[in-house]
């Protein structure tokens, strides 16, 4: 496995930018959702991404990987990484809104340390990173608190789900690191291929007849499937593999400060206070985060 390199600033820039794309696509999936079913705008996203990519590969003339362990590590990856995460959080939306969604992401950081502190060599934690994580987790607590305190099951079962969705995206990223020697979107176009051929059989028990394709709808499509999944996917494949999952899963501190000013810009909802106390949670924990130490656990 080819050894993590630090962290130079643009790669913080390219985290804030991906961040803020897919920060984004939870407001997306918010108006989407109320026009198809969960799977058709996961199956649309994901198949139209894939198309997009595979133009990509034949205009670069990229040879796909003929090692079957390759494919093999390629084919859980798509699946755990792009097929089932996408279908969660578009389930899980349709009883929970885009912030509390990006929100629960911010969980990926804890899943994330855990496992590669246990897996990896070089990528273990210290005090410090697990202190910023706990600030991290506090802050979800406290915006998602509410719904379990008050017992809403289907915005519990929404939040599970997108839960779910997180421990694919941490699995995948430590997958990727396996196969880092792969060409950035060969991987990306292979597991997205994989994924398209995942869902397909589901697609028949899909009553597409009940799906309202509107102007809009088929907009957020092609924007969730182009930008924060086809060329989004490109950027995370070539920063895991040189600089980590752990750093990678930042994203999930900053995608719900972006997700809350989207929906702030566009439907001029003001966060509420618990979402503040989140915020601040979040950044103290990205500040920690960044504080070195020699106190490995």
């Amino acid at each position: 496995m080819q050894s993590i390199q630090q962290p130079k600033r643009f790669d913080y820039f390219q985290l804030l930018i991906l961040s803020a794309i897919w920060g984004s696509s939870f407001l997306a999936i918010d108006v989407a959702i109320k026009n198809m079913s969960p799977f058709i705008l996961a199956y649309g996203r994901i198949g139209f991404a894939t198309l997009f990519l595979l133009f990509v590969v034949y205009y670069k003339k990229l040879p796909f990987p003929r090692d079957k362990n390759v494919w093999i590590i390629l084919t859980i990856a798509g699946v755990i990484n792009n097929a089932i995460p996408f279908f969660l959080i578009s389930w899980g939306q349709q009883f929970i809104n885009g912030s509390t969604a990006a929100i629960m992401l911010s969980t990926g950081p804890f899943v994330a340390l855990v496992s590669s502190h246990f897996i990896t060599n070089d990528e273990k934690f210290s005090l410090f990173k697990l202190l910023s994580v706990v600030l991290g987790f506090g802050g979800v607590f406290v915006l998602v608190g509410g719904d379990i305190a008050s017992q809403n099951i289907d915005a519990v079962y929404g939040e599970i789900a997108v839960f779910c969705a997180t421990l694919g995206y941490i699995g995948s990223g430590l997958l990727i690191r396996k196969i880092a020697h792969l060409n950035t979107i060969v991987c990306s176009t292979s597991m997205l291929l994989i994924a398209t051929l995942f869902m397909t059989p589901f697609l028949f028990s899909e009553d597409l007849y009940r799906v309202h394709f509107t102007y809009i709808s088929v907009f957020l499509v092609l924007y969730l499937a182009i930008v924060p999944t086809a060329i989004a996917s490109l950027f995370r494949v070539k920063m895991v593999q040189r600089v980590g999952v752990q750093f990678m899963s930042q994203v999930a501190y900053l995608i719900p400060i972006f997700a809350i000013f989207w929906t702030w810009l566009f439907f001029s909802k003001i966060p509420s206070a618990n979402a503040v106390i989140a915020l601040i949670l979040i950044l103290s924990g990205l500040f920690i985060r960044r504080i070195k130490s020699d106190d490995r656990l």
